[in-house]
């Protein structure tokens, strides 16, 4: 089995790159990457060890790297990619606007939606974050008010994901944030992890609730861009989705990769390697590109 969408501690995860090793040994998972949103950071931790003494399979370097697309974020991995050569790249673009500057506007925004909304919240000095995400820190607060519950279209409530995903991006929701400018463009993302030596990959693409034609958005995704691969497996996908996935990526020549999109204690009900089939993809699939 394999497992190539991990994220740690260094974006927002809560495991240590070290953890990460222990857990892939212990479920015996023959090839790993670690993707953590923009940043190779976690690669750093694993220079300081030695780490056959943690982890007998192979590691793909990687990273998932938030986008524009169509006004739209849109998350895409890197793969085989000159990690300190990425870093570099990513040290530069957010160099003026840091991830927390980012983090934080979102923050004020969601807030504010919630005040029009009255919606029962703390003052924002009250507010903890438990990772780097302000969307997060909102949801978290919004669902701590029972009250709030009736105010609120069902699927936001029960739904983290449908939360950012939906109504995050509708200009017509409350909770809408515009990200022009915060993001590199798809096309600049895609001409970062070339220039790196790296594949480019689409993962969990039957999560973007805004896109309501499935099959349009990813043929206009993989007939306009320069796309090698497809996330054919993810924790979320139901076994049909797979299936629609791998038949594209069969008829089309795209290379195959599977990822949980684990983040530990952060999202609770996915694990390591959890996938709709196990050994659905695994390293034999892969080694065409491996």
């Amino acid at each position: 089995m394999i497992d190539l969408h991990i994220h740690t501690q260094y974006s927002d995860g809560t495991n240590s790159a070290k953890e990460i090793l222990q857990k892939a040994e212990e479920l015996k998972l023959e090839c790993i990457s670690i993707t953590d949103h923009d940043t190779c950071k976690a690669y750093e931790e694993l220079k300081n060890i030695d780490v056959s003494k943690f982890y007998s399979g192979k590691i793909i370097y990687g990273i998932e790297i938030k986008s524009m697309y169509k006004e739209r974020s849109l998350d895409v991995l890197g793969y085989k990619i000159d990690i300190n050569k990425m870093q570099e790249k990513m040290n530069a673009f957010y160099k003026e606007r840091t991830k927390e500057m980012i983090e934080q506007k979102y923050f004020d925004i969601l807030y504010n939606a919630c005040k029009k909304l009255n919606l029962k919240v703390r003052e924002k000095e009250e507010i903890k974050w438990h990772s780097i995400w302000g969307s997060l820190a909102i949801y978290d607060e919004i669902k701590s008010h029972e009250e709030n519950k009736e105010l609120l279209p069902q699927d936001l409530w029960n739904d983290f994901k449908t939360f950012t995903k939906k109504y995050c991006v509708d200009k017509n929701s409350a909770f809408y944030i515009d990200k022009k400018g915060d993001y590199p463009s798809l096309e600049q993302t895609i001409q970062m992890i070339k220039d790196c030596g790296g594949l480019v990959f689409l993962p969990h693409l039957f999560l973007y609730d805004w896109a309501k034609d499935k099959e349009e958005f990813i043929n206009d995704l993989l007939d306009n861009y320069d796309i090698d691969g497809i996330e054919c497996s993810h924790s979320s996908f139901t076994e049909e989705q797979v299936e629609y996935l791998k038949n594209i990526c069969s008829k089309k020549g795209y290379f195959m990769s599977a990822g949980s999109d684990y983040h530990g204690e952060n999202k609770k009900d996915v694990f390591l390697g959890q996938f709709p089939k196990k050994e659905e993809i695994n390293i034999n699939t892969i080694k065409n590109w491996i």
